[in-house]
């Protein structure tokens, strides 16, 4: 079943609960099996997918997920917002600025400014790396998890100039520690690909759902 949720960098607790109704009542209607459901997604998808695997395990919802993936996310608002201050100031991509304009205003007004305090940031995020917060997937401990990601630091120097610290497979790599560390198993996987990052038309780009092999990723969900 594939979810249009464009442009949600994270879900709100009403935004939760009606997600997670929509998901009991098409299952319900569509005659599905609820058994092993594996829910995933790219970029702000996986960010939405870690958020409400949490909220079904934590909330006992009839859906209980065996598993869940993320592409590339951005699961750190918080760093999210400071790299887009970054590339902002460096004024070096349009595509960059275009985005990071967007980011930095649409923040600025639902969390604040964080040199004011980042306790919105956490409360909202996947992850906040700054603090190791992982309050927000507690729920995940006994689920498999996959972390995909192409961290392709030169295409992104020549293309946007920005540093390791900036790009989301800085902070999938700490998430992936962090919830070995806090988890105590082996459910935990960080997948690091290698040009395989090219959108539809062909163009290079790291940030593509081109990076998962398909196969394989069945193959895990159906192990």
């Amino acid at each position: 079943m594939a979810m249009n949720l464009n442009q949600h960098l994270f879900l709100n607790q009403t935004e939760k609960q009606k997600l997670a109704e929509q998901l009991e009542i098409i299952i319900s209607q569509n005659d599905l099996t609820k058994k092993n459901i594996f829910i995933g997604g790219f970029s702000s998808g996986g960010n939405v997918s870690l958020l409400i695997s949490n909220y079904l395990v934590e909330n006992k919802s009839s859906i209980q997920p065996e598993g869940l993936f993320i592409v590339d996310s951005p699961i750190d608002l918080l760093a999210l917002y400071k790299t887009a201050k970054k590339n902002l100031e460096m004024n070096f991509a349009e595509p960059s600025v275009q985005e990071a304009t967007w980011i930095k205003d649409f923040f600025d007004k639902e969390f604040g400014n964080p040199e004011n305090g980042i306790a919105n940031y956490e409360k909202k995020s996947p992850f906040t790396y700054e603090t190791e917060n992982i309050e927000n997937l507690r729920g995940l401990k006994n689920l498999k998890i996959r972390l995909y990601t192409e961290p392709d630091l030169k295409w992104w120097k020549e293309n946007r100039k920005n540093d390791f610290e900036d790009l989301n497979a800085f902070y999938i790599e700490k998430l992936a520690d962090k919830l070995k560390s806090e988890f105590g198993n082996t459910n935990v996987e960080l997948i690091k690909t290698e040009n395989r990052g090219y959108r539809a038309n062909g163009e290079r780009h790291p940030h593509s759902w081109s990076i998962v092999n398909e196969k394989d990723l069945v193959n895990w969900m159906t192990e």
